[in-house]
């Protein structure tokens, strides 16, 4: 079982101006009141681990709703138009009038050229050699109004590797091609809604469809609804073709019926195990895990989240509100031979603390009933 991050060092990104922990173990929870970094905690590692790929990017942002309209990239740009990339960056700078950057970097089995990125805003031209056919990518300083054709852009350092990611790239949100140096290693990402996503849970379907793991989705299911038999995505996404839809067989009905009937629970829980088995040997990110589960189905979703985990080498970082996913984490926790790990942030003035748990203190926690989240 490898432990892909074992330390995390966040500066300048989001909510962590300045953030460490090295409290990281094979399956984490996090926990926090509202606005302590949860999320940008699991954005930041998800930049890290996909290596700073133009995808993440604008998936973040645009999740976000920080992005303005695609047609914005058609216009010159304008101080306002830079407001959407402040959120990037603690303390929401003023990107027009100076330079400003965050960095991420890790300990652990991570691949070396995954370990570290930097990402810093600044102006630049683009330079073209006509006669090597090929252009390059100068910095100046920032005018907006001057007479230099300048762009604005993050200049990436990934693991000691350059990159210039003009700041209209990102407005497109379409990418045209597929990215020349997207990582192989596995980032999996499932926000509190993906469930209600029939494409996105139709591409995680697709991926593991008839392979070994294909029998731990009906099992997992099995948790809330035991006359579950088999799953299925039929349709396409071809226009004017029907729909993609998960399909159930259950003995409960004749036929196999549509999986949104057997409610949200079911299908919170379909997209969880479905990005735990495409997470294989990397890494799985869930933003407010226990939306949608009841209390009493949540011990032995963790239960097969550990195995999972442990079975499929991913390691896992999960965010919750709730006392009760707490609760059943510990359950499990103490049930498993890997290492669990519940991680509490809080803010303390322009700072986020890490607080972990052992799994002795978190016995005493959810025995006590003591406040962590």
């Amino acid at each position: 079982m490898t432990q892909f991050i074992r330390r995390l060092e966040i500066r300048g990104f989001r909510a962590l101006s300045a953030f460490d922990t090295d409290a990281l173990g094979k399956v984490n929870l996090i926990t926090g009141k509202n606005n302590a970094g949860k999320s940008s905690l699991l954005e930041a590692i998800r930049i890290l681990v996909t290596g700073g790929a133009v995808k993440t990017l604008v998936d973040i942002l645009d999740y976000r709703e920080e992005l303005g309209s695609s047609n914005d990239a058609e216009r010159a740009w304008l101080p306002t138009d830079l407001a959407p990339f402040c959120n990037l960056f603690s303390g929401f700078p003023d990107l027009a009038s100076s330079q400003h950057g965050f960095s991420i970097s890790a300990e652990g089995a991570l691949p070396e050229s995954l370990s570290r990125i930097s990402a810093q805003f600044s102006w630049f031209v683009r330079r073209t050699d006509p006669d090597r056919q090929v252009f390059s990518y100068e910095r100046v300083a920032p005018d907006l109004f001057g007479d230099v054709d300048a762009f604005p852009a993050l200049a990436l350092d990934i693991a000691g590797r350059p990159r210039i990611v003009p700041l209209d790239r990102l407005l497109r949100r379409f990418l045209r091609r597929p990215e020349a140096d997207a990582t192989p290693f596995a980032c999996v990402y499932l926000d509190p809604f993906s469930s209600r996503s029939t494409s996105q849970m139709a591409a995680l379907w697709d991926a593991i469809a008839l392979t070994d793991v294909e029998s731990e989705v009906v099992k997992a299911l099995q948790i809330i609804s035991t006359d579950i038999q088999a799953v299925s995505v039929v349709g396409s996404d071809e226009r004017g073709s029907r729909a993609r839809t998960a399909i159930a067989r259950s003995t409960a009905h004749s036929s196999p019926v549509p999986l949104r009937s057997f409610g949200d629970g079911v299908n919170r829980l379909f997209g969880i195990i479905l990005s735990v088995c495409n997470a294989r040997n990397g890494v799985l990110l869930v933003d407010e895990i226990e939306n949608g589960l009841h209390y009493s189905v949540q011990t032995e979703i963790w239960r097969t989240i550990f195995r999972l985990a442990s079975t499929l080498n991913v390691q896992v970082f999960a965010t919750s509100h709730s006392w009760d996913c707490v609760r059943a984490f510990q359950q499990a926790a103490s049930e498993s031979p890997q290492d669990g790990a519940l991680v509490r942030l809080t803010r303390r003035e322009n700072r986020v603390i890490a607080t972990q748990f052992t799994e002795q203190e978190l016995t005493l926690v959810t025995r006590d009933q003591i406040e962590v989240r």
